[in-house]
């Protein structure tokens, strides 16, 4: 299983920024991305776990932000269902076995400096959830340098680190994160347990419960249905957020769906899953 790793070492802002819009944007990468596979965060020992505590910019901090904006109206949902997803502690722990991963560092190029949640991300292979404060943390990759203890040197190499840092890249690596996802799911009653976590959006209802959960055919047709189904997903979020007014067969044609859509009769309704727009 992937998770994110924070990256505290984003943060603070610089003094008098607003960070009010940035907030409310990481709140929808790390729901999106939970969404694409990574229901899990890691954080390092010292960043607070309620968040509360995390300082946005100089003498302001992830609290004071909630007290302003994020207890009030749709935001709350947001920070309800952010606060949700499962933070873990430390970044390396002690039963991780053996002691290569102490003869493992990492140092970002730039500074020279050797970051934490850096080394974590490269020693898993996991990306970055970062605020775009400056860079490198305002890009993806993020170039780094490893270095491991080889004998009686240290062996420097180049590496890139992927980078959550915005929606907008997020959404144009959806699709290679979908298949990442989906190629782990070998069985109906697999995508059964990981609807809410994969498709929070979608109702499913009729007889698609016990088809899913007593799958059998193929899986190149449960592959069919994964489609289908993260189609269906990007269509209710689209509608939720406005840019799609309602529901139409072009619509959901011009998010990739394929296969054929038929009338939406009653009894086709009663028998499939539907978008719940929340």
């Amino acid at each position: 299983m992937s998770e994110l790793i924070f990256n505290h070492h984003c943060l603070p802002y610089e003094p008098g920024a607003s960070v009010g819009d940035a907030v409310v944007e990481f709140l929808k990468i790390c729901l999106k991305a939970q969404r694409l596979g990574f229901p899990v965060i890691r954080m390092d020992t010292g960043v607070d776990e309620t968040w509360f505590r995390i300082e946005l910019a100089p003498g302001y901090f992830w609290q004071d932000w909630y007290n302003e904006t994020g207890r009030h109206g749709r935001l709350k949902e947001q920070v309800r269902a952010f606060r949700s997803i499962a933070t873990r502690k430390p970044l390396f722990p002690s039963d991780l076995g053996g002691s290569d991963v102490e003869l493992f560092d990492v140092r970002e190029p730039e500074s020279g400096q050797r970051l934490s949640a850096l080394r974590a991300a490269a020693w898993y292979d996991w990306p970055l959830v970062s605020f775009p404060t400056r860079g490198p943390w305002n890009q993806s990759p993020v170039p780094v340098i490893i270095e491991t203890l080889g004998g009686n040197s240290i062996q420097q190499q180049p590496a890139n680190l992927l980078n959550f840092h915005s929606l907008v890249f997020l959404d144009l690596i959806e699709n290679q994160l979908l298949h990442r996802r989906n190629a782990t799911i070998k069985t109906g009653r697999a995508l059964w347990d990981r609807r809410l976590a994969n498709y929070p959006d979608l109702e499913f209802c009729g007889k698609s419960p016990s088809q899913l959960q007593n799958w059998t055919a193929l899986i190149s047709i449960l592959s069919q249905v994964q489609e289908s189904l993260d189609i269906l997903q990007k269509f209710a979020e689209e509608w939720r957020i406005g840019r799609i007014d309602g529901y139409s067969h072009a619509a959901l044609a011009s998010l990739g769906l394929t296969q054929e859509v038929s009338g939406e009769s009653s009894s086709v309704l009663g028998h499939t899953c539907r978008c719940s727009v929340r």
